[in-house]
Protein backbone atom coordinates (compact mmCIF):
# COMPACT_ATOMS: atom_id res chain seq x y z
CA UNK A 1 0.00 0.00 0.00
CA UNK A 2 2.81 2.39 0.85
CA UNK A 3 4.56 1.63 -2.43
CA UNK A 4 1.40 2.32 -4.44
CA UNK A 5 0.87 5.63 -2.61
CA UNK A 6 4.49 6.55 -3.25
CA UNK A 7 4.14 5.74 -6.97
CA UNK A 8 1.03 7.92 -7.21
CA UNK A 9 2.78 10.82 -5.52
CA UNK A 10 5.79 10.49 -7.83
CA UNK A 11 3.58 10.34 -10.94
CA UNK A 12 1.64 13.42 -9.86
CA UNK A 13 4.83 15.33 -9.14
CA UNK A 14 6.23 14.39 -12.54
CA UNK A 15 3.07 15.54 -14.34
CA UNK A 16 3.05 18.83 -12.43
CA UNK A 17 6.71 19.36 -13.31
CA UNK A 18 6.17 18.64 -17.00
CA UNK A 19 3.04 20.80 -17.07
CA UNK A 20 4.86 23.72 -15.53
CA UNK A 21 7.89 23.40 -17.79
CA UNK A 22 7.77 25.81 -20.72
CA UNK A 23 9.57 23.37 -23.05
CA UNK A 24 6.63 20.95 -23.20
CA UNK A 25 3.55 21.93 -25.21
CA UNK A 26 0.84 19.59 -26.45
CA UNK A 27 -1.18 20.53 -29.54
CA UNK A 28 -3.06 18.92 -32.42
CA UNK A 29 -1.88 19.75 -35.92
CA UNK A 30 -4.85 20.66 -38.13
CA UNK A 31 -2.88 20.73 -41.39
CA UNK A 32 -2.50 23.61 -43.82
CA UNK A 33 -4.59 26.78 -43.69
CA UNK A 34 -8.07 26.44 -45.19
CA UNK A 35 -8.65 27.20 -48.85
CA UNK A 36 -9.41 30.77 -49.80
CA UNK A 37 -12.86 31.81 -50.94
CA UNK A 38 -11.67 32.00 -54.54
CA UNK A 39 -10.22 28.48 -54.46
CA UNK A 40 -13.37 27.06 -52.84
CA UNK A 41 -15.53 28.74 -55.51
CA UNK A 42 -13.30 27.39 -58.31
CA UNK A 43 -13.41 23.86 -56.92
CA UNK A 44 -17.17 23.89 -56.27
CA UNK A 45 -18.16 25.43 -59.60
CA UNK A 46 -15.78 23.18 -61.57
CA UNK A 47 -17.24 20.05 -60.05
CA UNK A 48 -20.75 21.38 -60.56
CA UNK A 49 -19.89 22.01 -64.21
CA UNK A 50 -18.64 18.42 -64.45
CA UNK A 51 -22.04 17.09 -63.42
CA UNK A 52 -23.77 19.33 -65.98
CA UNK A 53 -21.29 18.23 -68.65
CA UNK A 54 -21.82 14.58 -67.84
CA UNK A 55 -25.60 14.94 -67.95
CA UNK A 56 -25.59 16.76 -71.30
CA UNK A 57 -23.22 14.30 -72.94
CA UNK A 58 -25.16 11.33 -71.56
CA UNK A 59 -28.51 12.67 -72.77
CA UNK A 60 -27.13 13.47 -76.22
CA UNK A 61 -25.47 10.06 -76.54
CA UNK A 62 -28.65 8.29 -75.42
CA UNK A 63 -30.61 10.28 -78.00
CA UNK A 64 -28.20 9.20 -80.72
CA UNK A 65 -28.41 5.56 -79.56
CA UNK A 66 -32.20 5.63 -79.61
CA UNK A 67 -32.48 7.19 -83.09
CA UNK A 68 -29.47 5.84 -85.02
CA UNK A 69 -30.35 2.86 -87.23
CA UNK A 70 -26.74 1.71 -87.55
CA UNK A 71 -25.37 -0.35 -84.67
CA UNK A 72 -21.82 0.96 -85.19
CA UNK A 73 -23.07 4.52 -84.67
CA UNK A 74 -24.76 3.47 -81.43
CA UNK A 75 -21.54 1.89 -80.22
CA UNK A 76 -19.60 5.09 -81.02
CA UNK A 77 -22.14 7.16 -79.10
CA UNK A 78 -21.84 4.95 -76.02
CA UNK A 79 -18.04 5.02 -76.22
CA UNK A 80 -18.17 8.81 -76.57
CA UNK A 81 -20.15 9.32 -73.38
CA UNK A 82 -18.09 6.72 -71.51
CA UNK A 83 -14.69 8.13 -72.51
CA UNK A 84 -15.63 11.80 -72.23
CA UNK A 85 -17.27 11.49 -68.81
CA UNK A 86 -14.35 9.40 -67.56
CA UNK A 87 -11.91 12.07 -68.71
CA UNK A 88 -14.14 14.78 -67.22
CA UNK A 89 -14.29 13.19 -63.77
CA UNK A 90 -10.51 12.71 -63.79
CA UNK A 91 -10.06 16.39 -64.69
CA UNK A 92 -12.66 18.00 -62.45
CA UNK A 93 -11.96 15.96 -59.30
CA UNK A 94 -8.32 16.98 -58.98
CA UNK A 95 -7.13 18.44 -55.68
CA UNK A 96 -5.77 21.66 -57.19
CA UNK A 97 -8.74 23.89 -58.14
CA UNK A 98 -6.93 25.83 -60.88
CA UNK A 99 -5.61 22.70 -62.59
CA UNK A 100 -9.05 21.02 -62.33
CA UNK A 101 -10.70 24.01 -64.03
CA UNK A 102 -7.96 24.15 -66.68
CA UNK A 103 -8.14 20.44 -67.54
CA UNK A 104 -11.96 20.52 -67.69
CA UNK A 105 -11.90 23.54 -69.98
CA UNK A 106 -9.23 21.93 -72.14
CA UNK A 107 -11.28 18.73 -72.40
CA UNK A 108 -14.28 20.69 -73.73
CA UNK A 109 -12.12 22.59 -76.22
CA UNK A 110 -10.52 19.36 -77.44
CA UNK A 111 -13.93 17.75 -77.86
CA UNK A 112 -15.24 20.72 -79.84
CA UNK A 113 -12.12 20.77 -82.01
CA UNK A 114 -12.34 17.03 -82.73
CA UNK A 115 -16.02 17.18 -83.70
CA UNK A 116 -15.38 20.16 -85.98
CA UNK A 117 -12.48 18.48 -87.79
CA UNK A 118 -13.71 14.91 -88.17
CA UNK A 119 -16.25 14.06 -90.88
CA UNK A 120 -19.70 12.70 -90.12
CA UNK A 121 -18.74 9.23 -91.33
CA UNK A 122 -16.20 8.90 -88.51
CA UNK A 123 -18.56 10.27 -85.87
CA UNK A 124 -22.31 9.66 -85.71
CA UNK A 125 -23.35 10.19 -89.35
CA UNK A 126 -26.80 11.83 -89.50
CA UNK A 127 -26.82 12.45 -85.72
CA UNK A 128 -23.40 14.18 -85.70
CA UNK A 129 -24.87 17.74 -85.54
CA UNK A 130 -26.33 16.90 -82.13
CA UNK A 131 -22.91 16.05 -80.74
CA UNK A 132 -21.29 19.06 -82.40
CA UNK A 133 -23.86 21.40 -80.88
CA UNK A 134 -23.33 19.98 -77.40
CA UNK A 135 -19.53 20.10 -77.72
CA UNK A 136 -19.57 23.74 -78.88
CA UNK A 137 -21.97 24.71 -76.07
CA UNK A 138 -19.84 22.99 -73.42
CA UNK A 139 -16.66 24.64 -74.72
CA UNK A 140 -18.25 28.09 -74.47
CA UNK A 141 -19.69 27.36 -71.03
CA UNK A 142 -16.28 26.23 -69.77
CA UNK A 143 -14.69 29.44 -71.06
CA UNK A 144 -17.38 31.58 -69.42
CA UNK A 145 -16.98 29.66 -66.18
CA UNK A 146 -13.24 30.34 -66.12
CA UNK A 147 -13.85 34.02 -66.91
CA UNK A 148 -16.34 34.34 -64.04
CA UNK A 149 -14.26 32.48 -61.46
CA UNK A 150 -10.72 33.70 -62.10
CA UNK A 151 -9.22 37.19 -61.82
CA UNK A 152 -8.75 38.98 -65.12
CA UNK A 153 -5.00 38.49 -65.33
CA UNK A 154 -5.13 34.79 -64.42
CA UNK A 155 -7.98 34.18 -66.84
CA UNK A 156 -6.01 35.75 -69.69
CA UNK A 157 -3.03 33.51 -68.86
CA UNK A 158 -5.22 30.38 -68.76
CA UNK A 159 -6.93 31.34 -72.03
CA UNK A 160 -3.55 31.80 -73.72
CA UNK A 161 -2.31 28.49 -72.28
CA UNK A 162 -5.35 26.64 -73.68
CA UNK A 163 -4.79 28.15 -77.13
CA UNK A 164 -1.07 27.32 -77.14
CA UNK A 165 -1.69 23.81 -75.86
CA UNK A 166 -4.24 23.12 -78.59
CA UNK A 167 -1.79 24.41 -81.20
CA UNK A 168 1.01 22.20 -79.88
CA UNK A 169 -1.24 19.16 -79.36
CA UNK A 170 -3.93 19.03 -82.07
CA UNK A 171 -6.72 16.49 -81.75
CA UNK A 172 -6.58 13.72 -84.35
CA UNK A 173 -9.24 11.31 -83.06
CA UNK A 174 -12.59 11.28 -81.31
CA UNK A 175 -11.29 9.41 -78.24
CA UNK A 176 -10.86 11.58 -75.19
CA UNK A 177 -8.33 10.35 -72.68
CA UNK A 178 -7.65 12.24 -69.42
CA UNK A 179 -5.11 15.05 -69.86
CA UNK A 180 -3.16 16.29 -66.83
CA UNK A 181 -1.56 19.70 -67.38
CA UNK A 182 -0.22 20.33 -63.88
CA UNK A 183 3.45 20.47 -64.85
CA UNK A 184 2.95 22.42 -68.15
CA UNK A 185 0.67 24.91 -66.36
CA UNK A 186 3.23 25.49 -63.57
CA UNK A 187 6.01 25.97 -66.12
CA UNK A 188 3.79 28.35 -68.12
CA UNK A 189 3.03 30.44 -65.02
CA UNK A 190 6.71 30.64 -64.06
CA UNK A 191 7.63 31.61 -67.60
CA UNK A 192 5.18 34.51 -67.30
CA UNK A 193 6.55 35.67 -63.95
CA UNK A 194 3.92 34.05 -61.72
CA UNK A 195 5.06 31.72 -58.96
CA UNK A 196 2.27 29.19 -58.26
CA UNK A 197 1.41 28.48 -54.64
CA UNK A 198 -0.94 25.59 -54.14
CA UNK A 199 -2.60 24.76 -50.86
CA UNK A 200 -4.49 21.54 -50.24
CA UNK A 201 -6.50 23.19 -47.49
CA UNK A 202 -7.28 22.24 -43.93
CA UNK A 203 -8.17 18.77 -42.72
CA UNK A 204 -11.87 19.41 -43.31
CA UNK A 205 -11.13 20.62 -46.85
CA UNK A 206 -9.09 17.49 -47.59
CA UNK A 207 -11.80 15.20 -46.19
CA UNK A 208 -14.49 16.95 -48.23
CA UNK A 209 -12.29 16.75 -51.33
CA UNK A 210 -11.74 13.02 -50.83
CA UNK A 211 -15.47 12.48 -50.36
CA UNK A 212 -16.31 14.32 -53.60
CA UNK A 213 -13.63 12.49 -55.55
CA UNK A 214 -14.68 9.10 -54.20
CA UNK A 215 -18.32 9.77 -54.99
CA UNK A 216 -17.58 10.99 -58.51
CA UNK A 217 -15.25 8.09 -59.32
CA UNK A 218 -17.70 5.55 -57.88
CA UNK A 219 -20.58 6.87 -59.95
CA UNK A 220 -18.39 6.96 -63.05
CA UNK A 221 -17.28 3.36 -62.45
CA UNK A 222 -20.87 2.16 -62.17
CA UNK A 223 -21.83 4.03 -65.35
CA UNK A 224 -18.81 2.65 -67.22
CA UNK A 225 -19.76 -0.91 -66.28
CA UNK A 226 -23.36 -0.37 -67.42
CA UNK A 227 -22.30 1.25 -70.68
CA UNK A 228 -19.74 -1.47 -71.35
CA UNK A 229 -22.57 -3.99 -71.04
CA UNK A 230 -24.60 -1.99 -73.56
CA UNK A 231 -21.66 -1.98 -75.98
CA UNK A 232 -21.27 -5.73 -75.59
CA UNK A 233 -24.96 -6.30 -76.32
CA UNK A 234 -24.78 -4.10 -79.42
CA UNK A 235 -21.67 -5.91 -80.61
CA UNK A 236 -23.48 -9.20 -80.21
CA UNK A 237 -26.27 -7.87 -82.37
CA UNK A 238 -23.85 -6.42 -84.89
CA UNK A 239 -21.57 -9.42 -85.09
CA UNK A 240 -22.51 -12.06 -87.62
CA UNK A 241 -21.40 -14.90 -85.36
CA UNK A 242 -24.97 -15.69 -84.40
CA UNK A 243 -26.18 -15.76 -87.99
CA UNK A 244 -23.22 -17.85 -89.09
CA UNK A 245 -23.77 -20.23 -86.22
CA UNK A 246 -27.44 -20.62 -87.08
CA UNK A 247 -26.54 -21.20 -90.72
CA UNK A 248 -24.05 -23.88 -89.72
CA UNK A 249 -26.61 -25.53 -87.47
CA UNK A 250 -29.16 -25.51 -90.28
CA UNK A 251 -26.60 -26.99 -92.64
CA UNK A 252 -25.71 -29.68 -90.12
CA UNK A 253 -29.37 -30.47 -89.61
CA UNK A 254 -29.89 -30.84 -93.35
CA UNK A 255 -26.83 -33.04 -93.68
CA UNK A 256 -28.00 -35.13 -90.75
CA UNK A 257 -31.41 -35.56 -92.33
CA UNK A 258 -29.75 -36.66 -95.53
CA UNK A 259 -27.63 -39.17 -93.65
CA UNK A 260 -30.67 -40.53 -91.88
CA UNK A 261 -32.49 -40.85 -95.18
CA UNK A 262 -29.56 -42.61 -96.79
CA UNK A 263 -29.14 -44.86 -93.77
CA UNK A 264 -32.76 -45.86 -93.86
CA UNK A 265 -32.62 -46.85 -97.49
CA UNK A 266 -29.03 -48.11 -97.74
CA UNK A 267 -27.78 -49.87 -94.60
CA UNK A 268 -24.58 -50.91 -96.36
CA UNK A 269 -23.67 -47.31 -97.07
CA UNK A 270 -24.34 -46.44 -93.43
CA UNK A 271 -22.07 -49.25 -92.30
CA UNK A 272 -19.40 -48.14 -94.75
CA UNK A 273 -19.67 -44.55 -93.55
CA UNK A 274 -19.46 -45.69 -89.91
CA UNK A 275 -16.38 -47.80 -90.64
CA UNK A 276 -14.77 -44.92 -92.56
CA UNK A 277 -15.49 -42.55 -89.71
CA UNK A 278 -14.00 -45.00 -87.24
CA UNK A 279 -10.88 -45.32 -89.36
CA UNK A 280 -10.57 -41.58 -89.72
CA UNK A 281 -11.03 -41.04 -86.01
CA UNK A 282 -8.54 -43.79 -85.21
CA UNK A 283 -5.99 -42.28 -87.57
CA UNK A 284 -6.61 -38.87 -86.08
CA UNK A 285 -6.19 -40.22 -82.55
CA UNK A 286 -2.96 -41.99 -83.51
CA UNK A 287 -1.67 -38.82 -85.12
CA UNK A 288 -2.52 -36.81 -82.03
CA UNK A 289 -0.84 -39.39 -79.79
CA UNK A 290 2.25 -39.34 -81.96
CA UNK A 291 2.35 -35.56 -81.93
CA UNK A 292 1.95 -35.47 -78.15
CA UNK A 293 4.65 -38.12 -77.69
CA UNK A 294 7.00 -36.24 -79.98
CA UNK A 295 6.31 -33.01 -78.14
CA UNK A 296 7.01 -34.60 -74.75
CA UNK A 297 10.11 -36.32 -76.11
CA UNK A 298 11.34 -33.02 -77.49
CA UNK A 299 10.66 -31.34 -74.15
CA UNK A 300 12.50 -34.13 -72.32
CA UNK A 301 15.44 -33.88 -74.73
CA UNK A 302 15.62 -30.14 -74.28
CA UNK A 303 15.43 -30.59 -70.51
CA UNK A 304 18.30 -33.06 -70.59
CA UNK A 305 20.37 -30.76 -72.81
CA UNK A 306 19.65 -27.86 -70.50
CA UNK A 307 20.56 -29.95 -67.47
CA UNK A 308 23.80 -31.08 -69.14
CA UNK A 309 24.62 -27.49 -70.05
CA UNK A 310 23.92 -26.34 -66.49
CA UNK A 311 26.03 -29.18 -65.07
CA UNK A 312 28.90 -28.36 -67.40
CA UNK A 313 28.73 -24.70 -66.53
CA UNK A 314 28.61 -25.53 -62.84
CA UNK A 315 31.64 -27.84 -63.12
CA UNK A 316 33.49 -25.16 -65.08
CA UNK A 317 32.68 -22.58 -62.43
CA UNK A 318 33.79 -24.97 -59.65
CA UNK A 319 37.01 -25.67 -61.55
CA UNK A 320 37.65 -21.98 -62.04
CA UNK A 321 36.97 -21.35 -58.37
CA UNK A 322 39.38 -24.11 -57.38
CA UNK A 323 42.04 -22.77 -59.70
CA UNK A 324 41.55 -19.29 -58.32
CA UNK A 325 41.83 -20.58 -54.73
CA UNK A 326 44.91 -22.66 -55.57
CA UNK A 327 46.50 -19.70 -57.29
CA UNK A 328 45.75 -17.46 -54.33
CA UNK A 329 47.17 -20.03 -51.90
CA UNK A 330 50.26 -20.50 -54.09
CA UNK A 331 50.82 -16.76 -54.23
CA UNK A 332 50.48 -16.58 -50.47
CA UNK A 333 52.96 -19.43 -50.01
CA UNK A 334 55.38 -17.79 -52.45
CA UNK A 335 55.28 -14.59 -50.45
CA UNK A 336 55.82 -16.30 -47.08
CA UNK A 337 59.66 -16.70 -47.42
CA UNK A 338 60.09 -13.06 -48.29
CA UNK A 339 57.84 -12.09 -45.42
CA UNK A 340 59.74 -14.38 -43.02
CA UNK A 341 63.09 -12.99 -44.18
CA UNK A 342 61.89 -9.45 -43.67
CA UNK A 343 60.55 -10.40 -40.26
CA UNK A 344 63.93 -11.97 -39.28
CA UNK A 345 65.76 -8.89 -40.46
CA UNK A 346 63.54 -6.70 -38.35
CA UNK A 347 63.93 -9.04 -35.37
CA UNK A 348 67.75 -8.98 -35.70
CA UNK A 349 67.69 -5.23 -36.13
CA UNK A 350 65.46 -4.91 -33.10
CA UNK A 351 67.77 -7.18 -31.07
CA UNK A 352 70.79 -5.16 -32.17
CA UNK A 353 69.06 -1.95 -31.21
CA UNK A 354 67.71 -3.27 -27.93
CA UNK A 355 70.84 -5.18 -26.84
CA UNK A 356 73.74 -3.66 -28.76
CA UNK A 357 72.99 0.02 -28.24
CA UNK A 358 72.81 -0.22 -24.41
CA UNK A 359 75.94 -2.38 -24.41
CA UNK A 360 77.79 0.09 -26.61
CA UNK A 361 76.67 3.00 -24.49
CA UNK A 362 77.72 1.16 -21.33
CA UNK A 363 81.07 0.25 -22.83
CA UNK A 364 81.68 3.80 -23.97
CA UNK A 365 80.63 5.13 -20.54
CA UNK A 366 82.99 2.65 -18.82
CA UNK A 367 85.90 3.78 -20.98
CA UNK A 368 85.15 7.37 -20.19
CA UNK A 369 85.01 6.51 -16.48
CA UNK A 370 88.32 4.67 -16.60
CA UNK A 371 89.95 7.58 -18.40
CA UNK A 372 88.55 10.00 -15.88
CA UNK A 373 89.78 7.79 -13.00
CA UNK A 374 93.19 7.47 -14.54
CA UNK A 375 93.31 11.24 -14.97
CA UNK A 376 92.43 11.78 -11.29
CA UNK A 377 95.02 9.27 -10.15
CA UNK A 378 97.72 11.01 -12.21
CA UNK A 379 96.88 14.44 -10.85
CA UNK A 380 96.81 13.09 -7.24
CA UNK A 381 100.33 11.87 -7.45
Amino acid sequence: MKYKLLKLLLSGSLLLTLGGCSLFRFSVDTGNPPLSTEEVNVRTMTRGFYYDLSDEITRTADSIVSTAPDISVRIRAIRWKMQSTRAAVAAAMQSTPDVALLDTWLLCVRMDSAFCRLPDSLLFREQTPLARTVAARLSKKAGRLAANLLPEEKYRLMERFVAEYMTANPVTASQFTPVNTTLPWIEFLRANGVEPQYNVGSVSDVIADLGDRFGGQSAQTVNSITWSKDIFELQMEQDSVRSRLMAQLDSLEQNFDRLVLVAEHMPQIADYIGASLNEEFSALIHTLNGAVDNAFADIDRQRMELQAYVSAEREAMILQAREAVDEAVQRAMDRIPALVSKLLVWIVLFAVIVLGVPFGIGFWAGRLREKAKARRDGSGR
